[in-house]
């Protein structure tokens, strides 16, 4: 098998595994929630919002190591080159247990601040900082002994990682769901998320060991110091795309709980949760070719890189438009009928947090290939001016606007800041220009995307009611008009043709 073949078939097989998972798993998390708001107050889903994003700013901690690594690992597993594995290994678990220590002190750390973060301290939940110090722990946890999945994954054996956290998943809802349902006990319900996390970092390590034995071998060269520079030099550069990265897009349940309160919090985390399972849908996806993509860009086809990326381009604009117009147009009945009418929020905020979703989803496919091709250092400050711009804008306008206003803040830095300049740097530095046509061919698709939105919203408000019958025919209607317009129009596009040529081979595959 060749190797462009052999990375379409690992794509594919990344791909069809993290589908089937990622729904399963999202369809569990819908029931926890809906449990959980029958039996808890909104003050614990608020509680559980912050707490994330507070363990989403001390990932700091990681620095974009990740990222780094994984970039260094591409070209000698493409060469076979154990005993380079073998060192960056060596290098990447020195790595790992110094931040999960520095994660634990500094989250701990914290523990005696949360009333400052809390604009009206519940008085009716005991132990708060208690949960908060297991929410520090099970995420401190997850970097020990879990540096190998990145091997795994840069190996093109993403669904083997993915299949690990599809079972510990699986496990925690259903174990969640039960002491909830017998017992609603929030401190057993923390308690069993740190207990799966270290069986599934476990796990994953010893089918990192019986599939590369080496990994066992004592006698690990250490690494020339002229490589460890590179890597420190990537890491350098990637500490400022780590900050923006967390300081836009984990702080906004900060800012509502200081501002707006708890209560606020557990609202917006319901919408939040739909669309960061929409989301992780779609980056099951992409992330699955990520190494597919490491690997490609390694080969140094330029030529080939080009054509993939358009392709991919196309596939994400089908993709965040159509799960966009679904958001939009069928959210307010979904919660309804998921958590109950008290549960919805504005219909301003609800276009909003379509808007950024679109925005963010479309950035993607430029960071895979930029993170592939280690265009790390380029654009580096972009990062610290656009944290900068986030604060600013989000406080003033949550003040004004609400959580409405804290999603305009991320979009407003979002748009002006890195989604131009991302594109910039990358196509400047890999391909030698061609930056002005990807942004002309991204806002007509944003233009079209968005006129299409709000054609099938009119259609959908012909609809009456918020019961489940107004729901199907709602779903039907999203399901089939948008797919049909996007199929008549880009039907004859090479970028169609591309992905239908996939699905022939796969239906080919499974009749032999």
């Amino acid at each position: 098998m060749n190797n462009k073949s052999s990375r379409s078939l690992n794509s594919i097989n990344n791909a069809a595994v993290s589908i089937g998972s990622t729904l399963i798993i999202t369809l569990l998390h819908f029931i926890q929630r809906r449990v959980f708001v029958s039996v808890l107050s909104n003050e614990y889903l608020g509680l559980g919002g912050l707490f994330s994003n507070i363990l989403s700013i001390l990932s700091l901690a990681e620095l974009g190591i990740g990222y780094a690594m994984n970039y260094a690992l591409y070209k000698p597993i493409k060469d076979g080159d154990t005993e380079k594995i073998k060192s960056l290994m060596k290098l990447y678990r020195t790595y790992y247990t110094i931040i999960g220590i520095v994660v634990l002190a500094a989250g701990m750390s914290l523990a005696p601040f949360l009333n400052y973060l809390i604009k009206d301290m519940p008085q009716d939940i005991p132990n708060i900082r208690l949960y908060y110090c297991l929410y520090v722990l099970n995420s401190a946890s997850s970097y020990f002994f879990t540096y190998k999945r990145a091997l795994i994954v840069c190996d093109q054996k993403e669904f083997i990682s993915t299949l690990n956290y599809f079972c510990i998943s699986v496990l925690t809802s259903v174990v969640r769901i039960a002491i909830l349902l017998k017992t609603e006990n929030y401190l057993l319900y923390l308690l069993v998320s740190i207990l799966f996390t270290l069986i599934g970092n476990l796990v994953i390590s010893l089918i990192a060991g019986k599939l590369y034995p080496y990994l066992k071998e004592k006698d690990v060269k250490a690494l020339d110091e002229n490589e460890k520079k590179q890597i420190r030099k990537n890491i350098g550069a990637l500490i400022f795309h780590k900050i923006g990265s967390v300081v836009v897009f984990s702080t906004d349940n900060l800012i509502i709980s200081r501002f707006l309160g708890l209560i606020s919090v557990g609202l917006y985390s319901n919408y939040t949760m739909i669309i960061n399972g929409i989301k992780k849908f779609i980056l099951k996806l992409v992330s699955s070719s990520t190494a597919s993509v490491g690997n490609l860009v390694a080969s140094g086809d330029r030529d080939q890189c080009r054509k993939i990326m358009e392709h991919m381009i196309f596939a994400c604009v089908w993709l965040y438009g159509f799960s966009a117009i679904c958001f939009v147009c069928l959210i307010p009945s979904f919660v309804v009928l998921w958590i109950g009418e008290d549960y919805l929020l504005p219909e301003a905020t609800l276009i909003a947090a379509a808007v950024s979703f679109y925005i963010t989803g479309m950035r993607q496919i430029v960071i895979v290939f930029k993170d592939a091709a280690g265009i790390f250092i380029p654009d580096r400050y972009k990062a610290i001016v656009e944290s900068i711009a986030n604060i600013v804008l989000s406080i003033p306008l949550a003040i004004k606007y609400g959580i409405t206003g804290v999603i305009l803040g991320t979009i407003m830095s979002t748009v002006l800041v890195c989604f131009w300049y991302e594109a910039y740097v990358f196509f400047r530095d890999f391909y030698g220009g061609g930056t002005k046509r990807y942004l002309l061919y991204q806002l007509a698709y944003a233009a079209f995307n968005a006129i299409l939105c709000a054609g099938v919203w009119y259609v959908c408000s012909l609809v009456d009611g918020m019961d489940i019958v107004a729901f199907v025919f709602k779903f039907l209607i999203c399901l089939i008009l948008p797919n049909a317009i996007y199929f008549l129009l880009f039907r004859k596009s090479p970028h169609f043709k591309y992905f239908l040529g996939i699905a022939c081979r796969i239906i080919k595959r499974k009749k032999k």
